[in-house]
């Protein structure tokens, strides 16, 4: 992988704000040249724009030497594995289109297949809340605290409300009518937990991963719970 090109954003023209500016340059590089950028400022804003302008597809990783920032990125190629948190953001994800199917069969009143369905969401979606809890958590308490806080009162709702649905999901099927109701709460929780999430820790997250060694490592376990959850 090769580096084309270097930009310094000190030198960025006046009035240009700094994401277009790179966007405009990195839009026209290929899967497998490299982008180095010189940033006065925590990168963090930064690369969450241009993640977006680049549907989550960059690749990024940054050191300081306490006056300034170095961040290297590319385009992630075809051949390579998800970061971290596009990892997560492929979790939920998978989630919201489980969660989908599970409301297509309450509102037809199949309560067999919503039940099933109901229950392998439980497993996952504890999975899911516990490695953040377990392994996420700590990385942004520093950096985060009050939306980590918020992530991890939330989290316990989510629980809350999953030990409620098993709890009607262990009735007769002719007996789940509660389900959809329990259910339908969950959803609508889940959804504005994850654009929470999404927004306020995830580039957190990926900052502080971004800096660390470990970071393969962390990276593993992650897929590996997540498998062993799914």
């Amino acid at each position: 992988m090769s580096c084309c090109y270097v930009l310094d954003l000190r030198l960025a023209p006046p009035g240009v704000a700094h994401h277009r500016y790179v966007y405009s340059i990195l839009r026209d590089l290929g899967p497998r040249e490299t982008m180095r950028l010189w940033s006065p400022e925590d990168p963090t804003l930064l690369m969450a724009q241009l993640q977006n302008h680049m549907r989550h597809a960059l690749v990024w990783s940054a050191t300081t030497d306490g006056q300034g920032f170095l961040i290297t990125l590319h385009t992630r190629g075809a051949e390579e594995k998800l970061s971290l948190i596009d990892t997560l953001r492929r979790d939920h994800n998978t989630l919201d289109g489980r969660l989908v199917h599970a409301l297509g069969h309450l509102a037809a009143h199949e309560w067999d297949q919503a039940v099933a369905e109901v229950t392998d969401i439980d497993r996952a979606l504890r999975t899911h809340i516990l490695l953040e809890n377990d392994l996420l958590s700590p990385l942004g308490s520093a950096e985060a605290p009050e939306p980590t806080a918020i992530m991890r009162r939330e989290h316990d709702d989510l629980l809350v409300q999953l030990d409620a649905i098993a709890e009607v999901c262990g009735q007769p099927t002719d007996q789940c009518h509660e389900l959809d109701t329990w259910f339908g709460l969950l959803v609508a929780t889940l959804s504005k937990h994850e654009f929470r999430e999404e927004t306020l820790l995830f580039p957190t997250w990926e900052r502080v991963i971004a800096r660390r060694s470990d970071r393969d490592a962390l990276l593993s376990e992650v897929r590996s719970r997540l498998h062993a959850g799914a």
